[in-house]
């Protein structure tokens, strides 16, 4: 049974001039340390599986009913963008409890032209 679901629609271009402009600090304020370590090590392939994993953590805090309130931190939603996977933690694990999930999850990561799309379903 579908507990929630969530779309995201991010843009490419803006996640590239973050990381530009913040470098490390950006990926550290989204990410616990396996999840960026997964991540390529630079250029544009760097950004893009960025600008993916952003749209399914958003997604994912869309399904949640909660975005980024009720302690809910974007390091509690670990996204793995090959293959496409959500892994709830913390805050958003007992959230994704209280509303009758299991904490399983489906998720499509997916770029068309110049967006990352995250889609999630938070399963029970």
């Amino acid at each position: 049974m579908v507990v929630g679901i969530g779309l995201d629609l991010v843009e490419t271009a803006r996640v590239e001039r973050a990381l530009r402009r913040f470098g490390g600090r950006f990926v550290q304020k989204l990410m616990d340390p396996g999840e960026a370590a997964a991540l390529p090590p630079g250029g544009p392939e760097r950004a893009l599986a960025l600008a993916l994993a952003v749209a399914g953590k958003e997604a994912a805090s869309k399904a949640l009913g909660t975005g980024w309130s009720r302690g809910v931190r974007w390091r509690d939603v670990v996204v793995s963008v090959s293959p496409a996977s959500v892994r709830l933690a913390g805050r958003a694990a007992e959230v994704a409890r209280e509303r009758g999930s299991s904490g399983r999850s489906r998720a499509r990561l997916e770029v068309r032209g110049e967006l990352a799309i995250g889609e999630v379903w938070l399963l029970s």
